[in-house]
């Protein structure tokens, strides 16, 4: 019987560990999603513009990040420099 409650006890404890969809916890908390936020929510990140932020929306949607690099919405230092502040849902990447 002890046994078994230590093995139940042991498989609940791995099946917390590690996991990032526990608590409040949100994959992408304090990020951007590309194809959905704002004119200002895109201009208020690292070095860009609303200039930036207009041609982001104009080119609109996107599968990866990296399409602000392959339809060249961004330059590859504007894309460096906002990379892990932005994420596009269900990634293609």
């Amino acid at each position: 019987m002890a046994l078994v409650v230590a093995t139940g006890l042991a498989i609940a404890a791995c099946s917390t560990m590690g996991s990032d969809h526990g608590g409040d916890r949100k994959p992408h908390a304090g990020r951007v999603e590309l194809n959905t936020a704002s004119r200002h929510d895109l201009a208020e990140l690292p070095g860009l513009t609303k200039t930036d932020a207009d041609r982001i929306i104009a080119a609109r949607p996107y599968k990866s990040r990296r399409g602000l690099l392959y339809d060249k919405v961004l330059t590859e230092q504007q894309f460096d420099a906002v990379k892990d502040a932005v994420y596009v849902e269900h990634e293609a990447d």
